[in-house]
């Protein structure tokens, strides 16, 4: 399609202007790149107003949500060029640039031999975030959703192997992927928080059912995998730091529906605490809450 090989060329444009930028430059032009999407493109501005609404509106007055909004592009304008300058800076330089944060709680979950899932979300710079985490011990595997523009895919998916991610796509056996990763001792890192259509289990996300997938949870439970969460997150300066995040032994869960449950549960919990302490750095542009919005839509037609 045209249109794709746009897109395609278009990145690659992109990629080669960031790449001769300096650090400070990028974030300047990023933050400019923000402010025009937020005030003449406005491209998803609707629906991340209204996700911050819904989620923060007994916190913030909708002054400070117009502000955490437009500071929410502007993090994404800066997040477009770091990951856009990777080819530039060589894996090792960049890693000791991103300090990680209670590093002691990965190795421990590392050294138990049984693999490990890292549970994030998108907050922050999750590109980083695989970085430092496939620095440390062994292989790092990710899931990530595939492109609908396969030429951009193919550059994305380059990128990250230059960070030292081995990618698992999401369709085509991410399930059977992941276990033989962890089988292997491996780390796998999942960004579980978008919506998962008709097929996901419904749990409760800041107030309001969100369709999550639930197979983390089973892998995790089933298979008693040592989990830990993890965050990229920009610092004011606009430095990257790694958090590091115990998360409750899965053996203390059930290995049932009720377990599963309880399970993405702690994962929503942890995540909206540090999504309230990092509003401006949350990917609200998603529709998280689609597939539920749409079932309440139904209901009232049917009526």
């Amino acid at each position: 399609m045209v249109r794709y090989r746009f897109e395609y060329y278009l990145t690659r444009l992109v990629g080669q202007i960031a790449r001769g930028l300096s650090t400070p430059t990028a974030g300047a032009i990023g933050d400019r790149l923000g402010d025009l999407f937020f005030h003449f493109i406005k491209i998803r501005r609707d629906v991340m107003l209204e996700n911050l609404t819904h989620a923060l509106r007994s916190e913030r007055s909708p002054e400070e949500l117009n502000r955490i909004a437009l500071l929410n592009y502007r993090h994404f304008g800066r997040t477009l060029l770091e990951f856009a300058r990777i080819a530039q800076i060589k894996r090792e330089i960049l890693i000791s640039e991103i300090p990680i944060i209670n590093r002691n709680i990965l190795e421990h979950a590392i050294n138990q031999k049984r693999g490990v899932l890292v549970l994030s979300g998108h907050l922050g710079n999750w590109e980083y975030l695989a970085a430092a985490v496939a620095s440390v011990g062994p292989p790092l595997y990710a899931i990530f959703k595939e492109q609908k523009n396969l030429l951009v895919d193919n550059l994305i998916k380059q990128q990250r192997i230059n960070l030292g991610l081995l990618p698992l796509k999401v369709k085509g056996g991410a399930a059977r992927g992941t276990l033989a990763a962890l089988q292997q001792g491996a780390k796998v890192l999942i960004l579980f928080d978008q919506d998962a259509g008709g097929k996901g289990v419904f749990i409760d996300f800041f107030g309001r059912p969100a369709s999550t997938t639930d197979g983390p949870a089973r892998i995790a439970i089933k298979y008693n995998i040592p989990c830990v969460m993890a965050f990229g997150l920009r610092s004011k300066r606009g430095a990257i730091r790694v958090v590091i995040e115990k998360f409750p032994d899965p053996a203390g869960f059930e290995n049932n529906e009720r377990g599963i449950q309880k399970f993405i549960e702690t994962y929503n919990r942890r995540l909206e605490k540090y999504i309230k302490r990092y509003p401006e750095q949350y990917f609200w542009m998603h529709r998280r809450w689609l597939t539920w919005e749409r079932r309440q839509q139904n209901k009232v037609t049917l009526r």
